[in-house]
């Protein structure tokens, strides 16, 4: 008998680990980025975060992933003793939707994670180095209004749950002019969690301003509180049918990717 027990302790433990991890988990598990042939005989004059030869372009895509690129240069040259030689450099941001920083080069190539894309109209988008690409809306939506706009555009209401999100996104908010961000709670789950279905409890950062979550459910803006506050940006929560600016996170190629899949396989 205390063997069984034992044994139907274990499971209970195990089984506990497999449901935590599947909610918490995958969040932590960082596969290859998707990086994708943009233009040929072009590069991007965006600042550069590190260069490395490399045998291929499936090393290079190795390369700016471990350095976080958003987008790289390949460059084909010939080296001082006639070799030809791939140098791969590993771009901090990607380019806008028009290409503003794009030079014609021969011999170069252009990779990004993102795709070209359409700029809506009283926005205005930003790159947050290592996060993503970002548009700042300055019309006033509810969050369902919000989330329904930026879906439509392959895009999300923006993560902000770490430092480097949070600190980089608030130096495009107006001060103190909250923006919608995708963290939310309602009545039916009753956990706050972001656009991606991850829940708060499985990250450690938090944003939240003094006395904040103020409210049971609601959604969360940022705040970028004036310079004479002295306040490092922070999470607000307030109702989810007042109208207010947002942020919207582009989906890089990965994801749309994977959402096309979702699609398709819901036809099926």
């Amino acid at each position: 008998m205390p063997r069984v027990n034992l044994l139907l302790f274990l499971f209970i433990i195990c089984a506990a680990y497999l449901a935590i991890c599947d909610h918490c988990c995958v969040i932590n598990y960082q596969k290859l980025p998707r990086y994708d042939l943009i233009k040929t005989n072009w590069r991007s004059n965006q600042p550069i975060i590190s260069r490395k030869v490399v045998s291929n372009v499936e090393k290079c895509k190795e390369f700016a992933a471990s350095k976080r690129a958003l987008a790289f240069n390949l460059a084909s040259t010939r080296n001082r003793a006639g070799r030809r030689e791939n140098t791969c450099q590993a771009l901090q941001c990607p380019e806008d939707f028009n290409m503003t920083t794009l030079v014609p080069e021969a011999n170069y190539r252009y990779y990004s994670m993102y795709p070209v894309f359409s700029l809506p109209e009283n926005s205005t988008i930003e790159c947050i180095p290592k996060a993503g690409m970002f548009v700042f809306s300055s019309e006033s939506l509810n969050y369902t209004q919000a989330q329904s706009f930026c879906r439509k555009r392959n895009a999300s209401l923006a993560h902000v749950i770490s430092e480097e999100r949070t600190e980089g996104l608030a130096r495009f908010v107006s001060q103190n002019r909250p923006s919608f961000v995708g963290l939310s709670k309602n009545d039916k789950e009753g956990i706050w969690k972001n656009e991606f279905d991850e829940s708060l409890s499985c990250f450690d950062y938090r944003a939240w301003g003094e006395g904040q979550p103020s409210h049971f459910k609601g959604c969360v803006a940022l705040v970028n509180p004036p310079p004479a506050e002295s306040s490092p940006p922070f999470w607000k929560v307030v109702p989810c049918y007042i109208s207010l600016p947002f942020i919207c996170e582009i989906s890089p190629l990965s994801q749309q990717s994977s959402r096309q899949y979702r699609k398709n396989r819901h036809r099926t």
